[in-house]
């Protein structure tokens, strides 16, 4: 059986959160609720089933929960992919869920490693997922906190998505891949290092606004918003900032670009003022 501990890193609480596969299939209604309450979806809304998620790990598949005490307050699921151009095998995380009370506290992380330890006990060495590439705090976790490498961009991926919103809203997804052979996490910050300033080649004057990329140095920075529900109100706004991140990504990944950095740093970081606050830069670097 595969676990981690870890301690929770606000409000001091104490204790530890183990996270393992779900081997029980009496407590994967329990995982399929906590799809539901993250997800704040209705009666009606589809949602995982607690018979796919028996199915799975007995197929090749993942089923990982992280546990504070009894209470499962975190989940992870994936199953084997088959790249259908080059043939690759390896292990597609289709959804990791964390409870509201303990988002923010590290759970998210234990859950990412040990389904890493779980997928590399199974002979793989790849893992994939997608994310939306306006959520920021979701591309600095995936690229800065866990290492993986924004590689191929889908266009709608699960269709118009409706919930919760007045107008149907494209699921656009970036899709990354974990390297699982090397080390969890990247040694120490985020890869991209500063976003302005003469290590970075950008002047502070020329960063980009959302939708636009700039070249700095031999990478490319792209400006999204830092907190996409700034441009939620506003529909039109919200679709015209999707549509020119989804054009400046397929560019440049068309051009060889990987994604493997997004962050906001502050002023203090070294960008002497000229980062936007409301602006999230995402650096895509030319594979070699």
């Amino acid at each position: 059986m595969v676990t981690n501990d870890m301690n929770p890193t606000s409000a001091g609480e104490p204790g530890a959160v183990r996270v393992g596969p779900i081997e029980d299939p009496a407590r994967l209604p329990e995982a399929v609720e906590l799809y539901r309450t993250v997800l704040d979806l209705g009666p009606g809304d589809p949602a995982v089933s607690p018979r796919l998620l028996a199915g799975l790990p007995r197929n090749g598949g993942s089923v990982i929960g992280a546990y504070a005490g009894d209470a499962l307050v975190g989940f992870a699921y994936g199953y084997v992919g088959r790249d259908p151009v080059t043939g690759e095998v390896y292990h597609y995380s289709q959804a990791a869920m964390v409870g509201r009370d303990w988002q923010g506290r590290g759970v998210g992380r234990a859950l990412k490693q040990g389904q890493r330890e779980y997928v590399l006990a199974t002979g793989l060495t790849r893992m994939r997922w997608a994310y939306d590439p306006v959520r920021a705090r979701n591309a600095h976790f995936n690229l800065d906190v866990l290492g993986a490498q924004g590689r191929w961009f889908v266009r709608n991926l699960y269709g118009p998505d409706t919930h919760g919103l007045g107008a149907a809203e494209p699921t656009d997804r970036l899709v990354v891949e974990w390297d699982l052979t090397g080390a969890p996490s990247p040694p120490s910050g985020p890869v991209a290092g500063p976003v302005v300033g003469p290590a970075a080649g950008l002047a502070a004057d020329r960063l980009p606004a959302w939708g636009e990329s700039v070249p700095a140095g031999d990478d490319l920075l792209l400006g999204i918003p830092r907190t996409w529900s700034r441009a939620e109100p506003e529909p039109g706004r919200a679709a015209q900032v999707r549509a020119a991140v989804r054009d400046a990504l397929e560019s440049a990944l068309d051009q060889g670009y990987v994604a493997v950095s997004c962050g906001a740093p502050p002023p203090s970081a070294g960008t002497g003022g000229g980062a936007r606050t409301d602006t999230a830069y995402y650096r895509l670097r030319r594979e070699a």
